[in-house]
């Protein structure tokens, strides 16, 4: 499975500026995603904190086991409108990689990124991220997808 994984809104408060703010929620995330039943997901970074940045870059906030679990970023890309952009950047990934039906989800914090899809989307409040309470809910949305066809 993969996670599509946004950083502001879901890694740290989307209001996030100084540097301690960062990455506040890896301490939920990763003990998370270390469960045996989650150990095999893997994450692509659809964040934009992917432009102008390496993939090295992207993994360094996370622990060193994390870093070969984060397998790639969404393509940029050049929309005509900002409506459902995250969603055609993470199927345009899903295509060029020749993964359209692998089960996938996104861990996101903006609805007007996704459109037809947005059933494959977990939203964490903007303001705190991804917070402990959300846990359970996102559980059950990731054994939900992993039991429905990929697209």
């Amino acid at each position: 499975m993969l996670i599509f994984l946004d950083f502001d809104g879901v890694l740290h408060s989307a209001h996030a500026f100084r540097a301690e703010q960062m990455f506040s929620q890896l301490s939920v995330f990763e003990p998370f995603f270390r469960q045996p039943e989650f150990a095999d997901i893997q994450f692509v970074v659809s964040s934009t904190w992917r432009h102008n940045r390496s993939l090295e870059e992207l993994r360094a906030p996370f622990s060193a086991d994390f870093h070969g679990r984060i397998v790639g970023k969404t393509p940029e890309y050049v929309a005509t409108s900002p409506i459902a952009e995250r969603e055609q950047e993470i199927l345009c990934y899903l295509e060029d990689h020749l993964c359209e039906h692998e089960p996938w989800l996104a861990l996101d914090d903006c609805r007007s990124y996704f459109d037809r899809h947005v059933g494959k989307v977990f939203f964490c409040t903007a303001g705190t991220g991804l917070m402990q309470r959300d846990l359970p809910a996102l559980a059950e949305c990731i054994r939900r997808q992993k039991k429905q066809p990929a697209l």
